[in-house]
């Protein structure tokens, strides 16, 4: 009973812990800023210390919002932030890799760097396609710190709660 109401309380800490999500406008691609404004949770920091692989998904989606029906999504992403302790070289390698492609890579010599990279990773940019890039947008994300199953059947995710941010349509210049 102990194990199940301390697994509850750690299910508890993680869900309540918050994001921000920093949404801008570059030309014809929507920029996403993510980050965890607090520690990380314990679980993960430890797993950091002793050198295993550490990552963290940031699970992102783009909306253009409808009125009678649900939401179109726009595009859908997954930005894995890992963190890889290397050895022989006393070093930290930082990827950020959103749906399969590395898109940020580097090194650091500090646990500290590598925690700030799991915690606040580099931007996503988004290219919004031509017929939606005039649109009211919604753009969701989220941090999992894990998933899995319980009872072999149910899907259980401990994260943050989704954050929600609207991207107005960029200003036309119609006077020309």
């Amino acid at each position: 009973m102990a194990v199940q109401l301390s697994a509850l309380a750690l299910a508890l800490a993680l869900a309540a812990t918050p994001m921000t999500l920093d949404v801008a406008r570059r030309g014809d691609a929507i920029v996403l800023g993510i980050a965890l404004p607090e520690e990380l949770p314990e679980a993960i920091a430890e797993r950091l210390s002793t050198g295993a692989t550490t990552e963290i998904d940031y699970a992102l989606r783009v909306y253009a919002p409808r009125k009678l029906i649900p939401d179109r999504r726009v595009w859908k992403a997954t930005a894995k932030a890992t963190v890889t302790f290397d050895a022989v070289t006393g070093r930290y390698l930082c990827q950020l890799i959103v749906n399969g492609d590395t898109t940020a890579s580097r090194e650091v010599d500090t646990l500290e760097a590598a925690r700030w990279w799991l915690r606040s990773p580099p931007a996503v940019e988004f290219v919004v396609p031509p017929g939606r890039r005039d649109d009211l947008l919604k753009v969701r994300a989220r941090a999992v710190f894990a998933s899995g199953t319980s009872w072999l059947v149910f899907p259980t995710t401990e994260g943050t709660e989704w954050v929600e941010v609207l991207v107005e349509a960029p200003a036309g210049d119609d006077a020309g």
